[in-house]
Parts: structure tokens; sequence; C-alpha cells
């Protein structure tokens, strides 16, 4: 009680939430965690890899819908626009936590934002085709001064996702040369 006194946390109710206000939650609990120093690592899988999960986007369909099922029809332009709305989603849920970031203020004044790293992506490419490689991938947060932002960079056809993981993990201070099957650093990160 003393650690989540000094958090800015709203008591949640025990109600089924609409889906957004549930993500919005489950942020709220991860950013009060780093906030309250209980972690400085945290994933946060927004939706099940099931094939068979149909899930509510309310606000943006009028009944449950199969994500995993749409992204292997993506080629069909009434499918794409329809997946689109569900990538707008999501990305409207990542500028919530990014928000929450730049508000949460560090002991130095500094917000967790400026003293962070967050990425953002997927683990396919094309679902039709399970393509798992050129992955976009968003990273935000300056990582206390060692990213600078507001950039689009694009890496070699091929690079690992697992680059991306080294390099971010030398930029946390780990000490490390290879992480899983990665073959190099992505420079074009540091400032």
């Amino acid at each position: 009680e003393k650690m989540i006194s000094g958090a800015d946390v709203n008591q949640p109710t025990n109600e089924i939430l609409p889906r957004g206000e549930y993500i919005r939650l489950q942020a709220d609990l991860m950013l009060a965690a780093l906030q309250m120093g209980i972690t400085n690592v945290s994933t946060f899988m927004i939706g099940p890899e099931r094939w068979d999960a149909s899930l509510m986007y309310e606000g943006v369909f009028p009944k449950p819908v199969q994500h995993h099922s749409m992204t292997h029809n993506q080629k069909k332009e009434e499918v794409a626009k329809e997946l689109q709305k569900i990538d707008v989603f999501h990305l409207e849920q990542l500028s919530y936590v990014i928000t929450r970031m730049k508000e949460i203020k560090e002991s130095d004044g500094t917000s967790l934002f400026e003293n962070s790293l967050l990425t953002y992506g997927a683990g396919l490419g094309d679902g039709a085709t399970h393509q798992f490689f050129d992955l976009p991938m968003i990273v935000a947060g300056k990582g206390q001064g060692q990213i600078k932002q507001g950039r689009f960079i694009k890496c070699k056809s091929g690079t690992l996702n697992s680059n991306l993981w080294l390099t971010l993990a030398n930029l946390m201070g780990l000490e490390i040369d290879s992480f899983a099957d990665s073959n190099a650093v992505i420079s074009d990160l540091w400032t």
C-alpha cells in the first residue's frame, strides 16, 4: 500500500471492461511497476496468437472478429481495410502508453519516457505466408539521451529482429556480444 500510495493509479473495478479500457488498465499496471521500481523491464502482449480467438474491438467492429484469420487474407482489399482498423486501434493504445510515460515524472524531474526504451511491433510481416523477417518496428523513448527519435531507419533486408534486441540490451548497459541468433547491432539507433 505504501508503494501504491506514491503512484498515480486508479483502483480498477471488477466489471468486464471493453478491450481498449482493459489494455490501458494493464498498461497502467505495467507503468506503475516501472514507476515504483518493482521492475526495470516489462513485456506486454496485446492479443493471443490463437487461430480461433475471436476478439471484440469496441468502437471498431459491431461484433467479435478473428484477427489471426484476417491476416491470412490481407491481400484482399476489403480485409486489408479491416486490418488497418485493428492496426489503428493498437496504435491508439501505444499512444496512450507513450502519453502516460511522458506524464510520469522521475525523481530528477525527467519523465519515464525520457529514461526508457519502448518497442512496438509484430511477429510476422505477412500473415498469409508466415514471413517473419523485415518486420516494421517502432522504437520510442529516449533511453536517457542515447536514442534520437523522429527518424525512419530502413535496415538492410534480412536484418534479424534479434539484432534490435541486442542493440537495446547494449543501450541499457548490458555488456553482451550476442542475443539469440543476432549477428550485429543496429548502430543507426545511437545518437
